[in-house]
């Protein structure tokens, strides 16, 4: 078939024709029957061009943590049986399926012979998490003006999946965790043996091997486990509750929360990995639920959901009371870290509360995209920080999520994190106060041996 510039040209051709041919210009009747000519032989030429390929696409690594270097390969053979390809391949970029962000328009391939390949490689944009389709291009020959082309054949796109950044964090739940619930009506320790016939108090006489030290260590007293002597494997440790947004919601907070949440995941799938750990739960506001996980090869198909994680297209004031009644009944220490970018809808007070009452330990981190304004005087800045890290008081939530970070509700631990401020900063808080464990090794060791 013609391309472009050869119906260009062979228009002009016709135009420069009849033009010659009322005026009475012989030449260019003459010009105009060589552009005629020429457009026929590219045309013949292209047709009788051999050869047969075929073009492959695959993207390496197929998986890939945001940031980090990827490449789309393509792979062109030639598998004529008649001989050599006569003219050299040009791949373009097949619109129909949807050409990658980032990836070139045309590439120029050798000239193959029989049963010879070719390779042609390309950066993939990793920046963004999600999913990058690459990889899409017709083969096609052309003659050396461009007037005619030939498809040979279409190439498929490839997938990269690019996971979200991961922050390191030491532990995943905040340094003051265990302040903030002790601050409640009951202690953690307390909320523990009310809700589980499996944990309670450690009494004398009792043996040090049923000692349940995770939940030991987090609560501050000894914790043994009544009856069995084995933890349910399924039992969840650490469920991430992620608010997805709507509509509203800015792309670059809602990627920052997803950060948020596969930085905690990452942090406790280590730990999950030990029998009397617990597993860790994924549920989030789009009706994405992973059940009870462990280990890093759990965690890393929890990374790629978590990849392709998108807004409600449209207004959803309800989705996150939705979500909680999907969570269904916590486990007898269950640490509940749940993050968003609420903007103007922050979760209702009363959920919250009831959230506090039911898990061992709620952490809420509020993704926004700046710091609250009280926050930028010093005055108001210390009262806010001193509040987050676990106030005793009991906050009345407003409508902003500024005023949720300035002080957390009792049994409760409230992070706001704006754009740009450290995760693992957030996470460390190292301020004025009591805290429950300080050095978890020489505590234990001390309350051993007052056991013995």
């Amino acid at each position: 078939m013609l391309t472009a510039r050869g119906r260009r040209t062979v228009t002009l051709g016709l135009v420069a024709g009849a033009a010659g041919r009322v005026l009475g210009i012989p030449e260019l009747f003459g010009l105009a029957t060589a552009v005629v000519v020429v457009a026929l032989a590219a045309l013949v030429r292209v047709r009788m061009a051999k050869g047969t390929v075929t073009v492959t696409a695959r993207a390496m690594p197929p998986i890939v943590n945001a940031g980090e270097p990827a490449l789309l390969e393509l792979t062109i053979e030639e598998s004529c049986v008649g001989g050599s390809l006569s003219a050299p391949v040009t791949l373009v970029t097949d619109y129909s399926q949807g050409p990658g962000l980032h990836q070139p328009a045309k590439i120029i391939v050798r000239r193959l012979a029989r049963g010879d390949r070719a390779h042609a490689t390309f950066g993939l944009f990793t920046e963004r998490r999600g999913p990058v389709d690459a990889g899409a291009y017709e083969a096609v020959i052309t003659d050396p003006l461009g007037l005619a082309r030939r498809r040979l054949s279409v190439s498929r796109p490839a997938r990269c999946v690019v996971l979200p950044r991961v922050e390191p964090l030491a532990a995943a739940v905040p340094k003051r965790v265990g302040w903030a619930g002790a601050g409640s009506t009951l202690s953690a320790a307390e909320r523990l043996i009310t809700g589980s016939s499996m944990l309670r108090r450690y009494a004398e006489g009792d043996d040090l091997r049923r000692v349940h030290w995770s939940t030991t260590a987090r609560v501050g007293e000894l914790m043994v486990r009544d009856g069995d002597d084995g933890d349910d494997p399924g039992r969840i440790a650490t469920t991430v509750l992620l608010d997805a947004g709507d509509d509203a919601t800015p792309a670059d907070e809602l990627d920052r929360a997803v950060e948020v949440a596969a930085s905690v995941l990452s942090a406790v799938a280590d730990e999950s990995n030990a029998p009397t750990s617990g597993a860790y739960r994924l549920l989030t506001t789009t009706d994405l639920d992973t059940g009870g996980q462990r280990g890093h090869d759990s965690l890393q198909n929890v990374l790629i959901a978590l990849a392709g994680i998108a807004a409600a297209p449209t207004p959803s004031p309800g989705r996150f009371s939705a979500a909680v009644e999907r969570l269904g009944r916590s486990d007898h220490d269950e640490v509940l870290v749940i993050v968003g970018a609420f903007g103007e809808r922050p979760p209702d007070p009363e959920v919250l509360e009831d959230l506090a009452r039911a898990y061992s330990a709620v952490v809420l981190v509020l993704v926004s995209a700046a710091s609250s304004p009280t926050q930028d005087q010093p005055e108001a800045r210390g009262q806010a920080d001193a509040g987050g890290a676990g106030s005793r008081g009991v906050l009345e939530i407003g409508s902003s999520p500024q005023e949720l970070g300035e002080r957390s509700r009792a049994g409760m631990l409230t992070v706001p994190l704006p754009l740009g401020r450290s995760l693992a900063g957030a996470w460390s808080l190292d301020l004025e106060g009591p805290e429950l464990v300080d050095d978890v090794t020489g505590w234990l060791g001390g309350a051993l041996e007052a056991a013995r």
